[in-house]
């Protein structure tokens, strides 16, 4: 299944408004809810998880001035078999831009390739996160998936960024997760002071490094989702002050 989303970010009146959203099943997003720091906030929910042959994307535009925060409203299950999940985002001059998706979970059998590519203005600033679990734990399938792929290409002012090239398959796991279950990358782009760590690393190994063309990477791995989400939630309200 092809599903599709499309939304556009704007300011009217002196205030971050959703001009555009269109969506096509299995991807719904929420009504927009007012944000701290003049932004809106969006849950992203994709309905039954990823199965065979599903093709995903996701586009949004964030124009001038305005100010977005997208979420997942939970885990993305993606089941055994082959599926792709895109995510494309343009940010504006000024505009402020932050996806922190929950965990995906690939299941026995899944082959998944995670696609996301940033286009921003020098101005522009971007919080992004992609977060993975080992498999669904609970069904004694850690690392019994066929394949992980994701990808990441940002461009600021056209040139890039950052570009990332992830392959985890089963035999290869220890080196993205170590003795860890869960792991998650965190991209902070534009303007800004270095990531705020202190307080989000009780339950999580957490490491960041500046980026060569600005920027900064934040890696962690955890034994629980909820602790990277927690990580998450923390870079964010610190990253949106």
């Amino acid at each position: 299944m092809n599903g599709r989303l499309a939304l556009r970010a704007g300011v009217r009146a002196g205030r971050t408004v959703l001009l555009e959203s269109k969506g096509t099943f299995p991807v719904q997003v929420f009504r927009p809810r007012a944000a701290p720091g003049g932004s809106i906030s969006l849950a992203v929910l994709l309905s039954g998880g990823l199965l065979d042959g599903d093709d995903v994307a996701i586009d949004v535009v964030v124009e001038p001035g305005a100010r977005l925060a997208l979420r997942t409203l939970a885990a993305t299950q993606v089941h055994a078999g082959r599926s792709r999940a895109v995510f494309h985002a343009a940010v504006g001059e000024r505009a402020w831009l932050s996806y922190l998706p929950h965990v995906v979970v690939p299941h026995a059998g899944a082959d998944y390739h995670g696609q996301t590519c940033i286009e921003m203005h020098g101005s522009s600033r971007v919080l992004l996160a992609e977060a993975l679990a080992a498999g669904r734990l609970r069904y004694g399938e850690q690392f019994a998936f066929t394949r992980v792929r994701l990808d990441l290409d940002a461009f600021c002012d056209g040139g890039y960024v950052a570009r990332e090239r992830g392959l985890v398959q089963p035999e290869l796991a220890e080196h993205a997760f170590g003795a860890a279950t869960h792991t998650a990358g965190v991209y902070v782009l534009g303007p800004g002071p270095e990531p705020t760590l202190d307080a989000a690393c009780t339950d999580a190994l957490v490491g960041c490094t500046q980026l060569a063309r600005g920027g900064w990477y934040v890696r962690a791995v955890a034994n629980r989702a909820a602790a990277l989400d927690a990580l998450l939630l923390r870079l964010y309200s610190t990253w949106n002050a």
